[in-house]
Parts: C-alpha cells; structure tokens; sequence
C-alpha cells in the first residue's frame, strides 16, 4: 500500500536531521504518498523520489512534494547524484536478488541509506497495483541480518524495523581532487584508472557539486573549504599563487579524511594524470604498518626556483629550498635521504598523525604569510621538512614520467632523459603519465595505450610470475 507504519517515525525524523548534512540531496524510493517528504521537507531539504506506479503521482501530488518524480523502477536507477537513500517499505517488494544488488551498491558506494519494512507480512496487489505484492513476506531481524549484512538494526518493535548502513570501509581506494577548472582532468584521469584497475576511485570536489559521471564504483565528494576557484588552469603552476597554495595544501586533510571515512588505505593520484596498465603496482610497494606514506621518489635530489635553491656539496645545505622551513621547525636536514614528491602515495591507518602535523606546519602562520619563502614547492617542501624530523626515509620508487611518451626503454635503473623527464627503471614500476592538460590528447593517448597494452586479464596473468617486488625498508 502507497501507506506506512507510523512506528518509530518521529523517532526516524530526528536521526536524519541529526546525521544528514542540509545539503546533502536526498532520493526517496518507492514515495507512495509521500510520506517522507511530508516529514522533511520543511527542514530544507532537497528531495526526489521514483515511483513505480504513475497512478500515485497524481494522486498524492508528488509532483509538488518533491522536486523530481522519476517513474520507473529503482532497479537499474543510478544513485550517483545523491548522498542519502531512503527505502520506506520497499526491499518486501523486490526480489531478493535485486535487493540484495540494490544495498550493496548503495553501502559499498559510500551513501547513507535509511530503510524500513515490515516483519512477517504476507500482501498481494492492491487497487490494481501488481507492484504492490511482497516478494520477501519471510523478513524478520534474523532474516535481515542474514540476507542484508550491509545494514544494522536503528529501531525495531514485533512488526516493523528500521535500518541504516554498517560502518563500513574498502580495503583501498584511489584518492584524487580538484576544484571546477581542473574538472575535465580528474574525470579523464578516473577514466584511466578504471580501464587498468577495478579499485574504487574517491574524487574531491572543492567547493563543488559537479560529479563524476559513468565511472563505476567511483564517489565524488564535495570538499569545502576556503580556496578560491582558479578561473582557468595552466599549463604550470603559479606558485607565486597564494590561492594555488592554499588549494594544494589540502592534500594531507583530504588524504586524513578518506582514510577516517572510505579506505583503509589510499593511493593519491594527481589529477593531471593517466595510469598505465601497471597502476595497481602502487599498492604492493607500500608497507601496511607504515607510520608515514610512502611519496614517489623525485626527479632532482635539491630542486631550485627563481634562482633559489640546490647545494654545492652535502656539507652546507644551507641554501636548499627547504633550509628556511627546517630552521622554522628547528629540523636537521643534514638527514635528509631521497627528495620526495607529492603527487603519488600510498597512506594507511597508521599514518593519519603524520598527516595531522603535515597539515598543522603547511598552516604555519609564518609560512602563510610568506609561502614564497618557508614553502616554494608549496606542501612539497614542507613534506620534506617533517620527512626529515621523523627520519622517514622509505617510500614508492619512481613511478612516473613527465608528458604521454608512447616509445620508452627500461634500463633496469631510473634515466633522465631530458628537463623534468625520467624514465623509471621498470616498465612495472611506470604507473602514470603526468601533466598534460590537453584533453583531446590525453583521450587519445589512452585510447592508443589500451589497445597496444596486454587487455587487464593477461596482464594480471603476466604480473603474477613477478610480484615478488620487496617492499621498502622503514
């Protein structure tokens, strides 16, 4: 029946208002008469429902509760453009299959999800409505804890039950952002992990509601914060830039972030990048009880800018680029081992203190108020600074080349072959291509890749025979 049970509904009325953010968009499954728009929609929230029988919206003006009706049913329905899921009476009606693939795909996507049936419940259709018959009349808590493992228990009595989402984590997932002017790469770069790699993708939208779209198992979540958008990008950094700096210093806290809420460990990905066929390899160099990520080595071993930086010999290190942020922090870089770079790592459970304080000394008031000086490289250079303090010296070896190279020779150690252009030392070891900006040119190379590279099964067959690949010594 288009109907409900009153149980429990006020009580379910504060725990959305309580643990669903105002701007979080909301879908209805399975409306009837719209009962929980009547329950919220006055508190502001943004909602639309899918109703199966058309019958309903005219009748119970759904058109007016909500702010789209899709008529159809939620099986095949896509979520991605929602953050909390409302299913009111609606698993008994589904197939236990078709249930069941439903809540996977909504808990393993990361979305809330409310759900309500009846316990023991036998029902046909209903004033003609055949979509109105229980498929599931069986369903009890036992049942439910059975057949949906995904959800617990919120509120229950002898007839009804209410149930929310399990905390639940992926093992890893990819990790990449942007704010809107760097929108087309990051969905290019997406595209390109998941045609090598079927790990979930979470991409950070800055002050953005703008979703990644068609890109399986991928969540885009919105990040705000106070950064500027970049009118347009570039083809290089400003770094002169104090909005770019502000924008780059919420790598740590975003990385912090994922880690709290979605995976249990992340790989970040810049987001001017394309993977290549090896792009999983990145996950098998890291050391799981790491307190630190593990960074991509760099390309130069002391970097320079504006005629600033580099060192003559080991013995004075007093004009490095990192000499003011380590006198600032009182660190010796004397220790310092491998340059660092930030636009690939991997980071687990463990490392959620480092990237605490790497967030705190990015956000140094004396750094702030001159980055130019304490952090040239922007959150690189004071990586380094906190690399050297805790004496972390293991990490991922180079594993990516500047521009899309289609010819390459692997040497067995790394090669600079040209400015900013290195060569990894095994073709196992190159997972990405970086920084193009040309989208067409990318799209191209991808394409051009795919088809020369071994399909994923035979790669994956192919990696088995040499996966031996020793993880770094801490």
């Amino acid at each position: 029946m288009p109907t409900s049970f009153q149980f429990f509904k006020q009580e379910v009325r504060d725990y959305i208002v309580d643990n669903v953010d105002i701007n979080k968009k909301i879908l209805d499954v399975g409306a009837g008469i719209g009962t929980y728009s009547d329950m919220l929609k006055n508190y502001g929230y943004y909602m639309d429902c899918v109703e199966i029988y058309e019958p309903y919206v005219a009748n119970y003006q759904l058109d007016k509760k909500y702010n789209n009706v899709f008529i159809q049913s939620v099986v095949g329905f896509h979520f991605d453009y929602y953050e909390f899921i409302i299913m009111g009476d609606v698993l008994e009606h589904l197939s236990v299959e078709d249930a069941q693939s439903i809540i996977r795909k909504i808990v393993h996507s990361g979305k809330q999800c409310l759900v309500a049936v009846p316990y023991l419940m036998e029902q046909g259709e209903h004033e003609g409505n055949v979509h109105e018959t229980h498929l599931q009349p069986d369903l009890t808590p036992a049942v439910m804890e059975t057949r949906y493992p995904e959800l617990r228990l919120l509120y229950a009595n002898q007839y009804y039950g209410y149930y929310v989402n399990r905390t639940q984590k992926h093992d890893k997932a990819y990790l990449l952002y942007a704010d809107e002017s760097y929108f087309d790469l990051v969905q290019v770069c997406a595209e390109s992990i998941r045609k090598f790699s079927e790990v979930p993708i979470l991409v950070y939208m800055l002050n953005s509601d703008k979703k990644i779209a068609d890109i399986e198992d991928t969540k885009t979540i919105r990040w705000d914060c106070d950064v500027k958008h970049l009118k347009q990008r570039s083809e290089y950094i400003d770094r002169s830039n104090k909005s770019i700096y502000k924008l780059l210093i919420q790598r740590p806290l975003i990385t912090k972030h994922a880690l709290e809420n979605y995976a249990e460990t992340i790989a970040y990905v810049d987001s001017d990048s394309v993977a290549s066929p090896y792009v999983d390899n990145i996950f098998t160099f890291y050391n799981d009880e790491s307190s630190y990520p593990f960074f991509t080595e760099g390309i130069y071993e002391y970097l320079m800018v504006n005629g600033r930086g580099g060192a003559e010999s080991r013995t004075d290190l007093s004009t490095t680029l990192e000499a003011p942020a380590c006198d600032l922090f009182n660190i010796n870089q004397y220790v310092r081992n491998r340059y660092r770079q930030t636009g690939y790592y991997v980071a687990g459970q463990n490392t959620i203190d480092f990237l605490e304080e790497w967030h705190w000394m990015c956000n140094h008031p004396e750094i702030l108020k001159n980055h130019n000086h304490y952090a040239p490289f922007h959150e690189e250079t004071v990586l380094q600074a906190l690399l050297y303090k805790r004496k972390a010296f293991g990490g991922l070896p180079y594993c990516y080349i500047n521009g899309l190279h289609k010819e390459l020779e692997f040497t067995g150690h790394d090669n600079l072959i040209g400015p900013w252009i290195k060569v990894p030392s095994h073709k196992e070891h190159l997972l990405f291509y970086h920084g193009e900006k040309n989208i067409e040119k990318i799209k191209e190379f991808i394409n051009e890749t795919y088809n020369q590279e071994e399909t994923l099964e035979e790669w994956k067959s192919k990696f088995t025979h040499h996966c031996a690949i020793k993880k770094n010594n801490l």
